[in-house]
């Protein structure tokens, strides 16, 4: 399912572009959940139009062409659509979007610490990317979120992980460090029925990105325009901390007093933003959930993909050892707290 050149040239015109003298595309790109193709047009008054042309293949739900709909009416900072369509017999979609690469690059090569001003737009367009599905409906959650029993299993599978983990590991691991996700998924067993009962009353969550990563967030190369969310892939209901932890503590982590100075950055835009109280004391709750289960994502990378990453591996644990062991609590009062 891809785009003819008559198509793309009825798709332009509905957006004021008519003039195009040639079209250029390149070679597709085949990946496990699409197949992307890079499409140049040149036009007589705007020189050069970059457009990626994005074909989805899926057996269940269309969630990346559906997110993109929802997200078409909100005000995010995600690529501009110019075409969005889903077959549902077929299991196929298309999504026709702007081109960012000659105007915004990702973040992979950034070290920490991160310029104060280059934190504060990325906090401010996360921000408002979880305000505006904050305790919307309208996505169904994921299977391992839908009752309590699902959950329960799903933390059983993190653990099987561990324990082959722990057969192999490499990294000259203690009893001490063990101990951490055993604590962990104790910890998250407790937790298990409150957890799922806010979830499906849908308070104090939303839409998360799930897969927000470095490589998935563009930061511009000029002056005036923000940085922007890509991949939606795996958009779904979840804690907005769940985002916060994969790129701040699994690619961009700052140390114990540092991040949580980032996190708590996160909650003052947040909060700016939403309608719906949410607490200081259960924010502070949702980080220590969001780190005690985001502690198995490299393990889950070494288990089942053979991804051995030993600094990711010891991130999570000085993140846990920072915010979760450590009273999170009296961090925050050592920072100021919260007005």
């Amino acid at each position: 399912m891809t785009l003819s050149n008559d198509q793309l040239l009825y798709i332009l015109r509905d957006h004021g572009v008519s003039d195009v003298l040639n079209i250029k595309r390149t070679e597709p790109d085949a990946r496990s959940r699409a197949t992307l193709t890079k499409i140049d047009l040149c036009t007589k008054h705007n020189g050069v139009l970059s457009l990626l042309e994005k074909c989805t293949k899926s057996n269940g739900i269309p969630y990346e062409n559906r997110i993109y709909k929802y997200f078409f009416t909100k005000e995010v900072s995600i690529p501009k659509v110019m075409f969005n369509e889903y077959d549902e017999a077929k299991g196929e979609g298309i999504l026709l979007m702007v081109d960012l690469s000659s105007t915004h690059n990702n973040i992979a090569d950034w070290k920490v610490p991160i310029d104060s001003g280059k934190l504060a737009n990325i906090i401010e367009v996360i921000s408002q990317f979880h305000a505006v599905s904050w305790g919307s409906e309208e996505l169904l959650v994921p299977k391992h979120l839908e009752n309590v029993g699902e959950y329960l299993k799903h933390i059983d599978y993190l653990e099987r992980d561990y324990l082959e983990f722990r057969r192999q590991q490499t990294y000259n691991l203690g009893e001490d460090h063990f101990r951490i996700y055993e604590q962990s998924l104790i910890g998250l067993r407790e937790n298990a029925q409150y957890h799922l009962d806010r979830i499906s009353s849908y308070r104090n969550i939303t839409y998360i990105h799930g897969d927000l990563n470095v490589c998935n967030l563009l930061y511009p190369t000029t002056d005036h325009a923000k940085p922007v969310i890509i991949d939606l892939e795996a958009v779904k209901v979840g804690l907005c901390t769940d985002d916060f932890v994969m790129l701040f503590v699994h690619d961009l982590f700052h140390g114990g007093e540092e991040t949580f100075r980032i996190f708590d950055q996160y909650y003052r835009s947040l909060c700016a933003k939403i309608k719906n109280e949410y607490t200081y004391m259960q924010f502070v709750e949702d980080v220590r959930i969001s780190i005690m289960e985001g502690i198995f994502f490299p393990i889950k990378l070494l288990v089942h993909y053979g991804i051995k990453d030993e600094e990711l591996i010891w991130k999570s644990i000085n993140a846990y050892n920072a915010l979760v062991k450590n009273n999170i609590a009296s961090i925050h009062s050592k920072l100021g707290g919260f007005d």
